[in-house]
């Protein structure tokens, strides 16, 4: 019988078939397998669950499909249910809109350090590169290092962060780079390990509408002990362009809250 995974990929989306299947095309050639993932779906209808549905046949990994209706940006709870079902001691954080490089599952698994959390960063894809990515590129490794026509796009000033897409391994010139310095995380490229997760409560449910959610979490796992650890040059991963969501302006009240209070455990969350 296998026993239980290294780590789980928890994978949120929300109404971005597309982008989705190219995420999905990446995952399936990663070079480290030793995960399941859970798909985190903010209530997407037909189209979206018939991707993952696809994706669930053809995975080389386990793969669980949690699925809330959509009343809104919920993001904080579904987060929950995926972390009730997750079984890896180490959780990895993804966008349905990020694809990931073939060692990004590798990167953060074996980066990980007692008492730290993993933060990395994206690339911004431009839009015009973004509408004519497809799913065989990705299947083919056109993320595996950069190629003529994603340097075109960075050089046109579409693509940005170019930098972030060499992937950087020694120590040695991590830090001559300063790939090994980072502020803070984003909510699309982390990793902790799940015992930390559950020592907070997991997500804070409060939070409905885009934005602070994930600084939040970061802030009580500050609160907690725990410090950042960067990724910056490893666990690369491409963000497709799409419109901009707007912040909801509450949610920075709440954040500023939670900074000042020192609290390390949320009421809504996990166990309520």
């Amino acid at each position: 019988m296998k026993g239980l995974p290294r780590a789980t990929l928890v994978l949120t989306t929300y109404e971005m078939p597309r982008h989705l299947e190219m995420v999905f095309a990446a995952l399936s050639r990663q070079s480290f397998q030793d995960f399941e993932l859970i798909v985190c779906d903010d209530g997407s209808g037909e189209e979206t669950v018939n991707v993952i549905e696809n994706f669930i046949r053809e995975s080389p990994v386990p793969v669980q499909h949690v699925h809330q209706e959509h009343q809104g940006f919920r993001k904080c709870r579904i987060l929950n249910e995926g972390l009730r079902r997750a079984r890896g001691e180490t959780m990895v954080f993804l966008d349905g809109d990020c694809v990931p490089h073939r060692d990004y599952m590798r990167d953060h698994v074996e980066n990980q350090e007692r008492g730290r959390y993993l933060a990395g960063r994206r690339v911004n894809l431009g839009e015009k590169l973004s509408a004519t990515l497809t799913v065989e590129q990705v299947r083919a490794g056109y993320f595996d290092w950069p190629k003529p026509s994603l340097l075109l796009s960075h050089l046109s000033g579409e693509t940005t962060h170019l930098q972030r897409s060499f992937r950087v391994g020694p120590e040695w010139l991590r830090q001559v780079l300063r790939m090994n310095r980072i502020d803070d995380l984003v909510g699309c490229n982390y990793s902790v390990a799940c015992e930390h997760l559950l020592a907070i409560n997991g997500f804070d449910e409060t939070y409905e509408g885009y934005g602070r959610e994930d600084t939040d979490v970061e802030i009580r796992l500050q609160h907690l002990g725990l410090t950042i650890k960067s990724v910056k040059g490893l666990a690369i991963q491409f963000h497709i362009w799409h419109p901009r969501r707007a912040f909801t302006p509450a949610n920075d009240d709440r954040l500023e809250e939670v900074r000042l209070s020192k609290r390390v455990r949320c009421e809504k969350g996990l166990l309520q």
